[in-house]
This record gives structure tokens, C-alpha cells and sequence, in this order.
């Protein structure tokens, strides 16, 4: 992510973790935040795997109320209808594990984290589902021989499969790889919607955003709301919904804790003054936060770390943040350097806002021009 400062160069310390603004005197603007793709239920969405009838999905389908962070074994989360999958597993073996698709299936496994002889058994083992929330993601794509990854926004009523954590990791009308996001629904510009009726009732503190728990555990049977009768369906892991089983109608999707502003607050077994310490990540870099005083905290590198094209290295320990607050929002400074000379230049004024007690998103402003990253707890 990138801000330009107009006439000279500020490049903040550690590019993934932080505001980099690495942009030359001459250069143009560049977007402060990265792009959100909200794809419809429906829809392809940009740079499908596969053009078939992998999948169906459920179109009109009025948007349930929660949002927040959710663990995969949410029940109600996800719905379906009894004894009926929306995703043609088989069919998507198939295509992957054709010979004139080889290069696909590289890339799908890749983006799954698997071999490419794993593929058959690996699709077989997952669940398939729709979506009962607007769901936030990283799709993976591919156009043109090459594999393509951005955020993506899907619309609720999208079917997907579930992995054995319910984990969506495949978008199955068109065989795209699904991961969680490095985003948060306050990155998603709602103007970048197409379509009017979802623009207009889109609201993101309704959107879900579905990340495995600290501890996570495999799932046997998901509990579903049946769309069409309003019941509960369990159904087992791995199936193709033909031994699915009448259940009572799962609970209503609780709303997350909030804080007065809206978003999602830390749990409240957690001490508020202290949300904040701990090992933060993103893109492999991390940033150790500790406490220096009551409501003050400093944010240092745990590694070296290179910037900018000049070769500038930051030392291990280097504090790069100074933050103040109680919590859930926090403000400070971040510092930043210039990438031509190594020379420190000022500190950015910023912003950190706990979106969770595993996310941390960090914002700052420079030349009237915001960008925002969004960082994950380390368990330690």
C-alpha cells in the first residue's frame, strides 16, 4: 500500500506492517487504500478458475444480522437446504485434475497450500454451503496463464466450501481458492458496490469476517439453517449433503460486543488497557507492542527488516510506534524514514483500532492522504 506525500519522499519503517509511502518526487498519487471486490451472488466475480456449473448460487437472499469476526462452526452461520449441495465437487476434480488444465491446478493448489496430486482428495473432505452473511475475503484468481490474488466482498447467498474448520476455501460457482482477509469490513468502500439494492442495504458492521480460533478444532457436523424451511439441517463434514439430518432451527447469529463507535471491542476477559500488547503480523513482518506507562505503549521490530530501494535496514528492537489509549481506539505516531538516504524523518501522526482480539487495524495520514493495513495477533 502506498502515499504519495506530493513532493517528497516518506517511507514508513517496515512497508507491510506500516503506512509505506515510497513514491518519487515525480510520481503520481496511488490509491491510499487497497481495493475491495464486491462480488454478487450470482456472479462470477473477476478471474474465475472455471466457467461451468461447478456451483449455484442463491440469489435475493436477505442478509443476516451479526457480523463481526466469527469462528467456522458459528451455528446458523452458513445455511443450505436439506438433502441438496450448492457445489458440484466431482466436477471440480474433474476440471483440475484434466490435462489440459495443469497449470490451473498448480496454481489452485498452491493457493491451497497443498500438492497437486492432493487435489481430488482434498476437495472430497470439504463441506458446501451458502453464505448467510456479506462475508469478506482474499480470492484467488487466475487470467491470462497467471494466478491473481485480491480482496473480495461476497454477497450473502454465494455458495461456498468449507474446510474441516468452516473456513470458506472455495467460491464454487467459479472454482476460485478462498483464504481469510488481510483486510476489515471498514476497508470496504460501499460506492464500489454495482448493484443498488445490495449498495443500499449494505452495512459493514454486518459484514463476517470467518478466521480459525486460537485453538481450532476439526468440525464433524456444521449446523445449518435451512433457507427454504426455516429449520436446522446438521450436516456432516465432507459429505455432498446427502446424509444430512433435521435439526432444531439454529439460535439467531448473536451480534459481536461493540464498542460505542460500531466496531467489534476486545473480549471482555481481556483487560482493555492491555488489548493492544502482544506480537502483531503482517505479510510475514511483525511489531512487538509494550506497555511504558499507563495508557502509553511502544511498538518495536522483532526483526531486521529492509525498506525502500536504497537497501536501508531497521535494526532488531527499533521503536516504530508510539501509542496512547485505553482502547478499543488508540492514536500515536508512527515513524517513518526516507528510503533514498535511511535518514529518519518525522513521525506520522496514526491511528490503531482493535477490530477484534486477534486484528489490529493501523492507519496514518500523510499529505491528506490515508492508507490502513490490517495486522493479526501472534499467539505466543
Amino acid at each position: 500500500m502506498k502515499l504519495s506525500t506530493g513532493r517528497r519522499v516518506v517511507a514508513a519503517l517496515t512497508a507491510a506492517l506500516l503506512i509505506a509511502g515510497v513514491t518519487t518526487a515525480c510520481g503520481g498519487d496511488e490509491d491510499a487504500k487497497e481495493k475491495v471486490i464486491p462480488v454478487a451472488a450470482g456472479a462470477l466475480g473477476p478471474d474465475p478458475f472455471f466457467r461451468g456449473t461447478i456451483g449455484h448460487d442463491r440469489q435475493g437472499l436477505t442478509p443476516q444480522s451479526g457480523g463481526g469476526v466469527r469462528t467456522g462452526d458459528t451455528p446458523g452461520l452458513y445455511g443450505g437446504t436439506l438433502n441438496k449441495s450448492s457445489c458440484d465437487k466431482a466436477a471440480l476434480v474433474d476440471f483440475l485434475t484434466d490435462a489440459r488444465n495443469t497449470k490451473k491446478a498448480a496454481a489452485w493448489s498452491k493457493a491451497r497450500g497443498i500438492g497437486v496430486k492432493g487435489i481430488g482428495r482434498y476437495v472430497r473432505g470439504l463441506t458446501p454451503v451458502l453464505l448467510r452473511t456479506d462475508t469478506l475475503v482474499k480470492n484467488h484468481g487466475f487470467r491470462k496463464g497467471v494466478a491473481t490474488v485480491f480482496e473480495s466482498l461476497l454477497e450473502a447467498g454465494i455458495a461456498v466450501l468449507l474446510d474441516r474448520f468452516g473456513q470458506p476455501v472455495v467460491k464454487c460457482n467459479c472454482g476460485n481458492p478462498l483464504a481469510p482477509p488481510s483486510l476489515s469490513p471498514g476497508d470496504i468502500d460501499p460506492g464500489s458496490i454495482p448493484d443498488p439494492d445490495w449498495r443500499d442495504r449494505y452495512d459493514r458492521d454486518k459484514t463476517t469476517t470467518v478466521k480459525p480460533g486460537t485453538k481450532p478444532k476439526r468440525i464433524g457436523r456444521f449446523r445449518l439453517l435451512d433457507l427454504d424451511s426455516g429449520k436446522g439441517i446438521g450436516r456432516t463434514a465432507g459429505t455432498k449433503a446427502t446424509q444430512d439430518v433435521r435439526l432444531p432451527a439454529p439460535p439467531p447469529l448473536p451480534p459481536p460486543a461493540r464498542s460505542e463507535t460500531g466496531t467489534p471491542a476486545p473480549s471482555s476477559t481481556a483487560p482493555a488497557r492491555s488489548g493492544i500488547v502482544g506480537t502483531w503480523e503482517l505479510a510475514g513482518e511483525r511489531v512487538r507492542v509494550e506497555e511504558r506507562g499507563p495508557d502509553a505503549f511502544t511498538g518495536r521490530t522483532t526483526a531486521e527488516n529492509e525498506v525502500g530501494t536504497g537497501g536501508c535496514v531497521i535494526e532488531v528492537g527499533r521503536e516504530i510506534w508510539k501509542v496512547n489509549g485505553s482502547g478499543p481506539r488508540y492514536t500515536g505516531t508512527v515513524l517513518s524514514l526516507d528510503p533514498r538516504t535511511c535518514q529518519d524523518t518525522e513521525h506520522i501522526d496514526a491511528t490503531w483500532e482493535l477490530t477484534g482480539t486477534d486484528t489490529l487495524k493501523v492507519c496514518a495520514s500523510v499529505a491528506q492522504q490515508q492508507g490502513c493495513n490490517t495486522l493479526s495477533r501472534v499467539t505466543e
